[in-house]
């Protein structure tokens, strides 16, 4: 027997007292930003996150995932005549130029090379629409739904555009792969061309990996239409933040990201929302011997200003997988997803946290699902919590 998605809601607000809210966020002179908690999606800062911008070369993280999920590093590119006409920023390839996937991904993140980008492209899917249209199917897997990209480099085109929270999504995804971590936190790199006599050295343009500590990536971008483009990814602590700066101005590109980071590390503290194991409601399911138990398979921390002593919890929502009988303990059949209307889409798996057996035949009714929330136990186990000393 099959169950239908279903949802749970648990929503409620939460209050320490009264208090002063910390300092006001920082001013940033780029036209849109988004500062991104990595390990949740949590948004700490926005600034216009979802108008449509010019993304210049920061396209080029979601050109490197794309060719990440389809090439093999060992593979070869093979300049053509139009990846060599590529106008901007490139390592100057030439006609029939062969090169590793690998050591064209380091040219293409660190170099910023727009013929590369084009050989890559060529390499993966053939021609430049066929390459465009799997970054936009790989985009909108990273969430990313207001986007839409023709080409691999970012060279301006009306209908290549993005959003500071849509390429924040992306990064978010692209850190997920080690190789790619491993090629935006490297400073500089040295490989072998076959047309030169030299080992040629590519040289990281991102400036932050040599003035913020902590930095670890990811890309920068400019065009006169784009502007100063950055997206910066930081780490301290455990912690791990994505900061997208678009249309920003000249060297305030960079304040801008250090600002945010440092915002981030510094203005806001953790609170265990739930944590693994905790039962977070139950379901009754139609031919089921028992109500279905609903566990939280991860803990979830979310994060508040420093000094607000006054503040709220987000909304979250058990979504129930289709289910078939039985079902075991421990199985995944659902996810709790977090939201607080800043474009967040924070989610953690939902286990059984019972073994559910289908009834007699005799027995069965067929009916709706009946769910029951502990909204109010979840309140007050966390009103509990913070009563005891807590350490993060």
């Amino acid at each position: 027997m099959r169950l239908g998605t279903a949802v749970i809601a648990l929503i409620f607000v939460f209050f320490l007292g009264l208090g002063q809210a910390w300092a006001a966020p920082p001013e940033v002179k780029a036209e849109a930003a988004v500062l991104m908690e990595a390990e949740t999606g949590q948004i700490l800062y926005a600034k216009n996150p979802e108008e449509r911008m010019y993304p210049a070369s920061t396209t080029k993280i979601l050109t490197a995932l794309v060719v990440l999920q389809h090439a093999r590093l060992n593979d070869q590119i093979v300049a053509s005549p139009e990846a060599v006409g590529t106008e901007g920023s490139s390592i100057w390839l030439k006609e029939g130029e062969k090169l590793s996937v690998k050591d064209a991904l380091y040219a293409l993140l660190l170099n910023s090379a727009n013929d590369v980008a084009v050989a890559l492209a060529q390499k993966v899917s053939g021609s430049i629409p066929a390459f465009a249209q799997l970054m936009n199917e790989t985009a909108r897997a990273c969430g990313a739904t207001s986007s839409h990209f023709t080409n691999p480099h970012g060279l301006p085109d009306p209908e290549h555009y993005t959003t500071a929270l849509d390429l924040a999504r992306i990064t978010r995804v692209a850190l997920g792969n080690r190789l790619f971590r491993e090629i935006v936190a490297t400073k500089t790199y040295t490989f072998h061309r076959p047309t030169l006599p030299e080992p040629f050295v590519l040289v990281n343009h991102n400036k932050l990996l040599w003035r913020y500590e902590g930095a670890i990536g990811v890309k920068t971008g400019y065009t006169t239409a784009a502007g100063q483009c950055l997206v910066a990814a930081a780490q301290r602590n455990g912690r791990e933040l994505i900061a997208v700066i678009l249309k920003s101005e000249g060297t305030e590109v960079w304040n801008d990201a250090v600002k945010l980071l440092d915002y981030g590390f510094n203005a806001f503290k953790p609170v265990e929302l739930f944590k693994k194991g905790e039962t977070l409601g139950q379901a009754e399911i139609p031919g089921g011997n028992q109500p279905l138990l609903l566990i939280a398979g991860e803990s979830f921390i979310y994060y508040v200003p420093t000094e607000e002593r006054a503040f709220s919890l987000p909304r979250w929502q058990v979504h129930l997988n289709p289910l078939r009988l039985p079902v075991r303990a421990g199985e995944r059949v659902g996810e709790v997803l977090v939201t607080t209307g800043k474009g967040e889409g924070m989610k953690i798996p939902v286990v059984a946290g019972n073994a559910i057996s289908p009834l007699p035949f005799w027995q069965r009714t067929s009916g709706k699902v009946t769910l029951g929330v502990l909204g109010l136990a979840a309140g007050a186990i966390y009103a509990s919590r913070r009563r005891r000393k807590r350490r993060f």
